[in-house]
């Protein structure tokens, strides 16, 4: 199915929001590496190719790419990365137990803002694909 073609207005206001991401305060490296974790984690094949493309060239290496499955454990993510990616998962899985607060020491309230929108654009973006593709 052609989503993007049967429902042209919708899906382009939703990369109008991933887009409007490029001016947060996040660093696009950051964002970029969220968003191949949430695709990760939500198994879709379109999704990890082109965000994989997307963090390579927003200044991620190919080593930090392949150590993304076993962040956790990695050298290669500083704890602002790792507590990043782990509110990720917290929001993809949508943990009932999450605490945004334990973002407040990494992060301001509009990175926090902004990390969320980012994480929740993605995981839209990837149901979409998956289920419509």
């Amino acid at each position: 199915m052609n989503y993007y073609s049967i429902s042209k207005e919708t899906i382009d206001l939703l990369y109008q929001s991933r887009n409007s991401l490029k001016h947060s305060p996040l660093d696009q490296t950051l964002i970029s590496l969220v968003e191949l974790y949430v695709s990760m984690i939500n198994e879709c094949e379109y999704c990890i190719r082109f965000h994989t493309a997307d963090a390579l060239k927003s200044g991620n290496s190919q080593e930090r790419l392949d150590a993304l499955s076993d962040w956790q454990s990695s050298t290669k993510f500083s704890e602002r990365e790792k507590i990043a990616l782990e509110w990720g998962r917290i929001v993809t899985e949508v943990s009932r137990k999450a605490d945004v607060a334990m973002l407040a020491p990494y992060f301001s309230e509009r990175e926090i803002v902004d990390l969320t929108a980012a994480i929740s654009l993605m995981n839209a973006l990837n149901r979409i694909a998956i289920y419509l593709r």
